[in-house]
């Protein structure tokens, strides 16, 4: 085997390493964004120029493919009357080959080249880079980006170029030509309750909160995302105060701390878009399993309703599935969001569980019967609804602060979250990795709990219990 053959392999070998790291960015279109365009529903129509010292070789065709398909993807109001929107195209790079493409190989290197974004990295090939800034009506206010790039002769990427280009910018330009809210990731939920706001499409998480529970979400379309939680809810129990430590199940026995393994499937859904003057809507349904050998000794109690789950027979694997629903609807004021909701936790199981469900030592349960004696084997947990508020508070592109409030009654039992959000990403989509598509989400909160007053005197007083959460989005 030649030295060409073994660094044509090699090429070939870094091209596929580097595949799991492009972020889903191939092609040529390495870049595109577009905020809510709701505001600009009176705007006629795009613009398109081609800005700075450009030859008519490139800028002809480049202007004219543009415009032709920025404006046959963008689907704006045909009804108008205010000024269009404007975009202005810039050539970043444009380099002219040492020398053409002579073999099949060689061309399909060109193409990797350009799908993994590695264009940049073989000097003697020619490449053209370009940017679309899309910018609102009569100002210079930023709306949107799309950028551009591909191994090859420029004169002949031109109208390509304009072409695909402008086809990304005008489909998302599409997609958010009836939203008001700008989406940031991370966006679909605050610490433990969600939003109206969904996962966008082909968007993926993976997030660890307090070590133990980990979550993997996908956005399946505009409206619809699938989540998958999976590990162990982290039980701090003190004096038997319930927590809502993962959506609407939790709870604690006897002092200290234990852990409940489960696992989650749900289904999210925005069933209205937040416009101008009407809040968003959204519901989910999550099958929730709880499990966890602590079932199996003294048993722990779920929800808050004075319940006790017992191991049947002792069995180490006991578990609980629950049906959980959540609806809520939020609504933003420029930087500010406001939020509320409830979960409604229903037992009706629909694969075998096996603890026992008895009244346990906190008194009778409210079934909607008049009650259920102490010590009475239930069939099932009674159904728990949970309502929720929540505010968010955006401080900037990196931070923002939230909290949560879950009341509860007696009042002690509530529930307060206070925490602050960091997201860290980067904004060059050059290269294999695509940082521009990747964000790192950090939450650090407080997770505030009435401790009951002891007979020795301790408690009596509110509590802050450490909450810590990670999470990799790629956009």
């Amino acid at each position: 085997m030649d030295v060409k053959t073994w660094t044509m392999n090699g090429r070939w070998l870094a091209a596929w390493l580097a595949l799991p790291l492009t972020g889903c960015a191939l092609g040529g279109v390495r870049q595109v964004k577009v905020d809510a365009l709701g505001p600009y529903d009176d705007a006629r129509g795009v613009e398109v120029e081609v800005k700075g010292e450009v030859p008519d070789a490139l800028k002809q065709p480049l202007q004219t493919s543009f415009q032709g398909a920025v404006e046959g993807r963008a689907q704006r109001p045909v009804d108008a009357r205010g000024a269009p929107l404007r975009v202005e195209v810039r050539v970043l790079e444009a380099v002219t080959p040492e020398s053409s493409p002579t073999s099949d190989t060689e061309r399909v290197a060109e193409r990797a080249r350009t799908a993994f974004g590695l264009t940049a990295f073989e000097k003697s090939s020619g490449r053209l880079a370009l940017e679309g800034v899309l910018l609102a009506p009569g100002e210079d206010k930023p709306l949107g980006l799309v950028r551009w790039e591909s191994a090859g002769t420029p004169e002949t990427l031109a109208a390509r170029g304009g072409r695909e280009a402008g086809e990304a910018l005008g489909q998302r330009m599409a997609r958010r030509r009836d939203e008001f809210v700008n989406r940031r990731a991370a966006d679909e939920r605050l610490f433990l309750t969600p939003t109206a706001l969904t996962l966008e499409p082909g968007e993926l998480v993976l997030s660890n909160d307090e070590l133990l529970l980990f979550r993997l979400g996908v956005g399946l379309g505009r409206r619809v995302q699938v989540d998958m939680w999976g590990g162990a809810l982290p039980i701090p129990a003190a004096g038997g105060v319930p927590l809502f430590l993962i959506h609407a199940a939790g709870g604690a026995g006897a002092a200290g701390i234990g852990v409940l393994g489960t696992f989650d499937l749900g289904l999210k859904v925005k069933v209205l878009e937040e416009s101008r003057y009407v809040p968003g809507l959204a519901v989910s349904y999550d099958f929730l399993n709880v499990f966890a050998g602590a079932i199996g000794g003294g048993g722990v109690v779920i929800a808050g309703n004075g319940v006790l789950v017992e191991g049947a027979a002792g069995a180490a694997g006991a578990n609980l599935q629950f049906n959980l629903f959540s609806l809520v609807a939020a609504k933003h004021f420029g930087d500010f969001q406001l939020t509320a909701g409830a979960y409604l936790l229903d037992n009706h199981h629909l694969i075998p569980q096996g603890a026992a469900v008895v009244v346990g030592a906190g008194g009778n349960v409210e079934d909607g019967n008049g009650g259920i004696a102490d010590g009475q084997r239930l069939p099932r947990l009674p159904t728990y609804v949970q309502g929720f508020v929540g505010a968010q508070y955006v401080l900037g592109p990196h931070s923002e602060l939230a909290a949560e409030f879950l009341p509860r009654a007696p009042f002690e039992q509530s529930i307060l979250t206070t925490g602050v959000r960091w997201l860290v990403g980067g904004s060059e989509p050059r290269g294999p990795l695509a940082a521009d598509r990747l964000r790192v989400r950090l939450d650090l909160a407080a997770l505030w709990v009435y401790l009951p007053q002891t007979p020795e005197g301790n408690g009596g007083h509110p509590f802050p219990l450490p909450w810590v959460g990670v999470g990799l989005y790629k956009l």
